[in-house]
């Protein structure tokens, strides 16, 4: 892993958190258009971050740290803001936070009992991950007013969007147990 800890890659993260406060500020203020236009840049620049640190040699602890943290607080950010918005179910966000505090809580026990481990996403969490945004992003076209985004179409990612939810959490959770302690 790359010794520099501000790289390019970890910047575009930082870059991202700060996407999160002017989002939630652009829904609630209900200026949709814009907000998709940084929920936008926001998840291009989760792709490019993860893509300047693979090309460039530029994974460090903090990148591994930080990425899933940006991901998390704009997720957490975007389905609360939505749900207030009356744009995606409430029980829809509950579930998303509940997964993540959950994974984070366990997470954390493991770490505190066993000492730390990184934790590699699964391909589940990363399917969930990506529906999840999809489903943010359509959601958020749709009260938008953005032609040809039916309410059908957001309801059924809805619940796609649950079913995976629920089943990467409990895969992580499942996962996380029988994750080898690292050596000492």
């Amino acid at each position: 892993m790359a010794s520099r800890t501000l790289t390019l890659a970890n910047q575009i993260t930082i870059l991202r958190l700060t996407f999160v406060p002017l989002f939630a500020i652009l829904v609630v203020e209900g200026r949709y258009r814009v907000a998709l236009a940084v929920l936008g840049a926001a998840a291009v620049s989760d792709g490019v971050d993860g893509l300047v640190a693979r090309l460039y040699h530029q994974q460090s602890p903090l990148g591994v740290a930080l990425d899933p943290i940006a991901d998390k607080i704009l997720m957490t950010t975007a389905c609360l803001v939505l749900a207030f918005r009356r744009a995606l179910p409430w029980w829809l966000a509950i579930v998303v936070i509940s997964r993540d505090v959950a994974i984070l809580v366990t997470t954390l026990v493991i770490s505190l009992v066993s000492g730390y481990r990184p934790f590699p996403p699964s391909l589940l969490g990363k399917a969930s991950t990506g529906v999840q945004l999809i489903t943010v992003l359509l959601a958020l076209a749709a009260i938008a007013g953005v032609p040809f985004i039916s309410s059908r179409l957001v309801q059924t990612l809805v619940y796609a969007t649950a079913v995976l939810t629920v089943s990467s959490g409990i895969h992580y959770v499942v996962a996380l147990r029988h994750h080898p302690r690292q050596a000492d």
